[in-house]
């Protein structure tokens, strides 16, 4: 297994899924991980993305410690003192300085947006948009269900996109999204408690200059509100730009619950399901890191 604990793994995506596959990895002893995030990420369960360490320099999540490069020549030097390394370098860039011996796919987009199995000598894909076996080696089901985390060698182009889980009889109503681009704003945070109705911030507009000329002003807001009572689950960061149809909240209508500060069990399924994916294609692993040599 040594030649797995050597190997370069490259995520592209630092939001819920790809950390807790960064971290799964990391306890069991791959370390030289590096994870592509944009520079300005939109994960929402914050407290358990190594995205926030493009803002913080660092994030530690559930044990494991990220840590921010401007410079991909640091990335060596991160894995040296123990930890994972973070880049919003372009992904052409990384993968030139970078050139990895596992890529995979969390930037959770569904769609393919030029993935192949040409990246790296093992390509491992998550959730709907990829077909295994001709963009990727393997795919990992995300959805929820008795077939989460299962890994798949072909197909998968039908599957389907996953509504909210289902929390008291709450599920579409959990999710707060921005229903316009703009800069989202909020003083609130992640385990604060809101009411029905209560406004969680507000989305900033920018309109073009040729507007002020139509009487229409510079900067416009529309607020964003909850529609169930409860604490904040997630919540994107305040100042973040976001599309119409972007989430930017998770309620929980439980109250406060114990797995703020925690992978969840989905997302840890679907990190086993990467390291299933990897074992049982060790082989092309071996391959590439003995070329190295």
């Amino acid at each position: 297994m040594q030649r797995l604990r050597d190997a370069r793994v490259l995520i592209r995506g630092a939001g819920e899924l790809g950390s807790a596959v960064a971290a799964h990895l990391a306890q069991q002893g791959m370390g030289r991980i590096l994870l592509v995030e944009r520079a300005f990420p939109k994960a929402v369960r914050r407290n358990v993305c190594f995205s926030e360490a493009v803002f913080s320099h660092g994030k530690t999540v559930d044990g494991v410690t990220a840590r921010f490069v401007m410079l991909l020549s640091d990335v060596d030097m991160v894995h040296e003192l123990g930890d994972l390394a973070v880049t919003t370098q372009p992904l052409p860039e990384v993968l030139a300085a970078w050139p990895p011996d596992i890529y995979v796919e969390a930037a959770m987009l569904r769609s393919n947006w030029g993935l192949t199995k040409d990246l790296a000598p093992l390509v491992i894909a998550l959730g709907p948009g990829y077909i295994a076996g001709k963009d990727c080696h393997a795919l990992v089901e995300t959805v929820r269900g008795l077939q989460l985390g299962r890994v798949l060698t072909s197909g998968g182009q039908s599957l389907p996109s996953e509504p909210p889980a289902d929390i008291m009889g709450f599920a579409l109503e959990r999710v707060i999204k921005a229903q316009r681009p703009g800069i989202f704003r909020t003083n609130h945070d992640i385990g604060a408690r809101l009411e029905q109705g209560q406004k969680i911030g507000v989305v900033v507009l920018l309109f073009a200059r040729e507007d002020l000329y139509k009487g229409v002003p510079v900067d416009s807001e529309y607020p964003v509100v909850a529609r169930i009572s409860g604490v904040i689950r997630g919540l994107l960061r305040d100042g973040v730009p976001v599309d119409g149809g972007d989430k930017v909240g998770d309620i929980d209508p439980r109250g406060m619950t114990d797995d703020l500060e925690h992978i969840s069990d989905k997302a840890q399924r679907v990190a086993e399901g990467v390291h299933e994916a990897i074992i049982l294609n060790q082989n092309r692993v071996r391959r590439r890191s003995k070329a190295r040599r």
